[in-house]
């Protein structure tokens, strides 16, 4: 019990070292999570016989100090992308010799130090600070009147090359050049929201080159800032293609797909407000509400027939990924579906009602699922429906599954809806115009109403006790702490008009 107690302590690795018997259950814990640095990266080669202990490599990336226009000084030339090469090149070479069955998930970062000094000091980052538990007090001690920070209100919001500098989109050339060492060990990539630079689906599509086992990727961009329009004069076009691109070339054994295209409504109005206008012109748009393409919704659709989940986040509508199902056949695999549909938050009760029929008659056809979701959230306000199949019989030996309503509004389930759910569950009577449910075979409905405050998407998914695999859950409390912080600090009113 003592050592169990120890092992679960910060800063006790070395512990270990003190007899087998604390080495034995202090060391898996010790390297079940690796976090490495550009430099420590090719120290893997060193470990043997620990290897199999190994299940998670966290590569943190660390970019030089950079200054910004209002700090009146000048930065060092620098490029990121040759450091993130040079520190991926590296990790690659040290566990190209690793076997298959090591099975570990590599997790990405890339930060500069300088990311919270200038003016996004309410941005998480992933430091060890941030989880001291005193961030409100430490904001109101904040005082960068250069930054635009006065006793820790914010009254000038960022200006527009500051946030370019933090969403800077890093160069596909970090995936470039001489064939790089595969390793096929990695068996899961993980791209958390604290990485503010963005890897494009182009660019990612060339890195998971390099890992060929890969069966998980959880990626959660955020939302482009500055859009080129496409030769139909839509924006998105250019990002959501390159989405169907990695779609397309993601290997057939990969098992598990979580999107989560995150945003924020006060950066994304306050690029908008400093935008030179004679800059916006037809060939660029700066937008701060998502815009979603109906072949992005079917590229999900077709690549989700090969997946055992699938959680897409304000990426694409949902109806659009079923309106592409109804085309399609044959789901072998598929346990888990997430989506969001904007009609949930902002739709009538009929037009909810028709997203639900053609959910339950997609999910017909889905004879393996066991959980679905489809949500949505704006400005105080977040809706879901969510089924779930029991693992188990119940004590009279029936399954038994729950349609549950849960949001901040009310609703109630049509009797289209009913019947058409009932069938998700059992069709045993559902032959020549007889309809109900047999004894061995129970769908109960629930209607939950969601008193809580929504104040950011983060609460949103919080509040509706979502199925797990919409968001990393280290990303999820990062969202609802930087929502908590952004409001006490908003001396200046950003309309927030990010919410789709």
């Amino acid at each position: 019990m003592i050592l169990e107690e120890i092992s679960r302590q910060r800063r006790w690795g070395c512990a270990s070292a003190v007899c087998k018997e604390w080495h034995a259950l202090i060391a898996p814990k010790n390297l079940n999570r690796l976090e490495l640095n550009r430099a420590s990266a090719e120290a893997l080669k060193t470990i043997i016989l620990q290897r199999h202990l190994i299940r998670r490599i966290h590569l943190n990336i660390e970019l030089p100090s950079y200054a910004c226009r209002r700090c009146q000084r000048v930065s060092g030339l620098w490029e990121p992308a040759k450091l993130i090469k040079k520190a991926l090149r590296k990790l690659s070479g040290a566990l190209e010799t690793w076997e298959p069955t090591d099975r570990i998930t590599l997790e990405l970062n890339v930060y500069s130090p300088s990311d919270p000094d200038h003016w996004f000091k309410i941005h998480l980052y992933g430091f060890n600070h941030e989880d001291d538990g005193n961030l409100l007090e430490k904001q109101k001690t904040w005082d960068d009147p250069k930054h635009g920070w006065v006793k820790g209100k914010q009254v000038t919001l960022p200006n527009a090359a500051s946030i370019l500098q933090l969403f800077k989109t890093i160069s596909p050339e970090i995936a470039a050049g001489a064939k790089p060492a595969q390793v096929p060990a990695i068996k899961g990539i993980v791209i958390r929201r604290q990485m503010r630079r963005r890897i494009n689906p182009s660019t990612l599509c060339i890195l998971l080159e390099r890992f060929p086992n890969v069966e998980s990727i959880d990626y959660e961009p955020w939302r482009v800032l500055c859009h080129s329009l496409d030769e139909n004069g839509l924006i998105y076009g250019r990002h959501d293609l390159m989405m169907q691109v990695l779609l397309r070339k993601l290997p057939q054994h990969a098992r598990s797909v979580t999107i989560f295209e995150d945003f924020n409504e006060q950066t994304m109005e306050a690029i908008r407000n400093d935008m030179d206008p004679s800059i916006i012109s037809m060939s660029m748009q700066i937008e701060t509400r998502r815009f979603t393409r109906s072949e992005l919704g079917e590229a999900f659709a077709v690549k989700s027939r090969d997946l055992e989940h699938l959680s897409v986040a304000f990426m694409i509508d949902a109806r659009d990924f079923l309106r592409s199902c109804k085309m399609l056949s044959d789901w072998p695999r598929l346990r888990s579906l997430i989506l969001t549909a904007p009609i949930m938050a902002k739709g009538s009760r009929d037009s909810i009602s028709g997203l639900l029929v053609n959910t339950g008659e997609v999910a017909q056809q889905m004879l393996h699922l066991k959980s679905l979701a489809i949500w949505h959230c704006s400005r105080e306000k977040a809706c879901a429906v969510i089924f779930h199949k029991n693992e188990r019989e119940d004590r009279n030996g029936h399954d038994s599954a729950t349609l549950t309503w849960r949001g901040t509004c009310d609703f109630d389930f049509s009797k289209e809806v009913v019947e058409t759910w009932q069938k998700v569950v059992c069709t045993c009577n559902s032959h020549q115009g007889c309809f109900g449910q047999c004894d061995s075979h129970q769908l109960l409905f629930r209607i939950e109403r969601v008193e809580d405050e929504i104040i950011s998407h983060g609460d949103a998914i919080h509040h509706l006790r979502l199925p797990d695999g919409v968001i990393d859950p280290i990303s999820l409390r990062q969202i609802r702490q930087e929502g908590t912080l952004q409001r006490e600090a908003w001396a200046v009113e950003a309309e927030p008009s990010g919410w789709t």
